[in-house]
């Protein structure tokens, strides 16, 4: 079902409710106030009633008195019945509602004009008539009991009038406030199908198009900001998607064509076996950068897919540290390059101690290819409250002010003229990754042209969890 139909019936049940309690209420309230203004009626002509009597009592006698003063009032509206204290009906008036010679003949009546004898008044409903029962003598008990009567039927039929309107009136207005609401309905979703309709439009060639949103302020205006958000983060991951695969096919080109070339060339003509041993240590070095090369590639893509593992248990950061720079002390010495580590004792931390490695390794690795013969690189590790904080330190030509920004995207290298030598620029990409799942941080702290420096901050292991 549409959900303007949904609203639409919502409404209609929320309006048929209020509309039927304030039908009862008005038609309550009506008979209420036509049963309070006859009970008053009655009131008043049993009070001027009981007056007549005491003041005619007093100049004749009390039967003779009762006689004439229900004579007088007999000429009025309704019925009128005077009973002796034996219960003898001493005077009426002509039949008008009650339809009746003897009221008594009616036992609603009958029991109200005995406990009347004894005192007691009260008000009875026969039919649609109403009924004002009244022990007339200021004595304690009556001498007379007075019967007046009032008839209900007009202010019946003009209830009846009220229900007649209502039976009317409410159907009509649901009519109307169906259609109204459908309509309202209709103008209020019209923006949900403009918008399901542009969403519906999008596909993978044209993830830049926006849903056009003309009231930000309101809920459907919100709802379209979170989905162009929501457009805007699909289509830079979708342009990063593409840019990796492109990336990742011009950096596997290379080594693949030096690896089927060195082949080819190998093959072409008879070889020594110093020839045939130098193309194997060529072979050899290309397919380790291309293993290199796919396994970094694999890494990444189960990080954004936030399926690599990293584990959670303790180790020594500085023994990690110190593992890193020797292993490339070979290298930088072959480079001519010092290397050198400072840590602050052993540095307990929880994680993935071969991610740990690697990441260091990566930034380790890039300051020794970038610092000429002769300069310097270094690692400098210590405790700073809550966290460790590694610093890695070279004496390079720095990174391009304009590169800066970009040093940590993938496949991205800051000089081009570096080649091969630069590798596939993913290094910087892991290690960022690595500090990140460990719930720490790397950044560029400064790049100069008396070069730069590398800055992560570790969370520390708290030693009541150790």
């Amino acid at each position: 079902m549409a959900i303007r139909l949904r609203l639409t019936l919502w409404y209609l049940l929320i309006l048929t409710i209020v509309l039927a309690l304030v039908a009862a209420g008005v038609y309550a309230f009506v008979s209420s106030e036509e049963r309070r203004a006859v009970d008053q009626i009655l009131r008043e002509r049993s009070g001027a009633f009981t007056r007549a009597f005491t003041g005619e009592a007093k100049e004749q006698e009390r039967e003779q008195a009762m006689i004439e003063v229900a004579r007088d009032y007999s000429r009025g509206d309704g019925d009128l019945f005077a009973y002796a204290a034996g219960g003898q009906l001493v005077a009426r008036s002509p039949m008008r509602y009650l339809r009746a010679a003897d009221a008594r003949s009616i036992p609603d009546l009958r029991r109200a004009i005995d406990a009347a004898r004894a005192g007691h008044g009260s008000m009875v409903t026969v039919g649609d008539v109403r009924c004002i029962v009244t022990p007339v003598d200021g004595s304690g008990k009556a001498d007379y009991v007075v019967v007046f009567t009032e008839t209900l039927a007009g202010k019946s039929s003009a209830l009846g009038l009220i229900r007649n309107a209502f039976t009317i009136v409410i159907p009509a207005a649901l009519v109307i406030a169906a259609l109204g609401g459908y309509f309202l309905a209709m103008r209020g979703l019209a923006p949900v199908a403009q918008m399901t309709e542009a969403a519906s439009r999008i596909e993978a060639e044209n993830l830049s198009d926006r849903i056009v949103v003309r009231n930000p302020s309101d809920e459907l205006g919100r709802l379209g900001t979170v989905l162009n958000a929501l457009l805007q983060r699909l289509e830079k991951s979708f342009q990063q998607q593409k840019q990796l695969l492109a990336d990742t096919s011009h950096e596997l080109r290379t080594p693949v064509t030096i690896i089927r070339s060195e082949a080819e060339v190998t093959l072409s003509r008879e070889r020594t076996e110093e020839e045939y041993r130098a193309a194997l240590e060529g072979i050899r070095s290309e397919a380790t950068h291309l293993t290199g090369l796919i396994e970094s590639v694999l890494l990444l893509a189960r990080a954004d897919a936030q399926q690599a593992r990293v584990d959670r248990k303790p180790f020594s950061l500085t023994d990690v540290i110190r593992d890193s720079v020797q292993s490339l002390r070979t290298i930088a010495q072959a480079r001519q390059v010092d290397l050198a580590c400072t840590t602050d004792g052993p540095m307990p931390m929880a994680g993935d101690p071969e991610l740990m490695r690697r990441m260091l390794l990566n930034l380790l690795d890039n300051g020794i290819k970038f610092t000429p013969k002769g300069g310097r690189v270094r690692l400098d590790a210590h405790r700073a409250g809550p966290q460790y904080v590694v610093t890695v330190s070279d004496s390079g030509a720095g990174i391009p002010h304009q590169a800066q920004e970009k040093i940590f995207d993938r496949f991205f290298r800051a000089d081009s003229a570096r080649g091969r030598e630069g590798g596939a620029g993913l290094g910087l990409a892991i290690a960022r990754w690595i500090a990140t799942a460990h719930g720490g941080e790397l950044r560029l702290l400064r790049s100069t042209p008396g070069g730069s420096v590398f800055q992560a901050t570790l969370p520390a292991l708290n030693p009541s969890s150790s």
